[in-house]
């Protein structure tokens, strides 16, 4: 049996907090402080930062085309709420705060996401140093 060479791999992410999303998204604070809170808890995190940052960097697809599968399975395995437009607006949203804070940005380019329960997604690009 050859022996592995392990090394060690460490990815800084800046994870908005809730009061953060709710002073940037508004209309959508209340959905993060209550009912949505698990979808908020599910997105802002590392693991869903480096699906999201994939699926920009790697794959040229909307940033919501690498956490959409984790979405709505997280959401059909509970009662609170419905899975709808607005809904999917708000995992948009999340994902913004999220790729935003982590150095990209908006290319005003929007791109379907190959997943059945959502349509199409922004697509993302790493901001320019300025």
């Amino acid at each position: 049996m050859c022996e592995m060479n392990v090394q060690a791999f460490e990815l800084n992410v800046e994870i908005p907090t809730v009061d953060d999303f709710a002073h940037q998204y508004r209309n959508y604070g209340p959905l993060a402080k209550g009912e949505g809170r698990f979808l908020f808890d599910l997105l802002m995190s590392p693991d869903a930062y480096i699906k999201a940052r994939v699926a920009t960097l790697d794959l040229e697809l909307p940033a919501v085309a690498g956490v959409a599968k984790m979405c709505y399975q997280s959401v059909m395995n509970q009662q609170a709420i419905a899975w709808n437009d607005n809904l999917k607006r708000f995992i948009g949203a999340l994902v913004c705060n999220l790729m935003e804070a982590n150095g990209f940005e908006k290319t005003g380019v929007k791109k379907a996401i190959p997943y059945h329960a959502f349509t199409k997604g922004e697509v993302y690009r790493l901001a320019q140093d300025g």
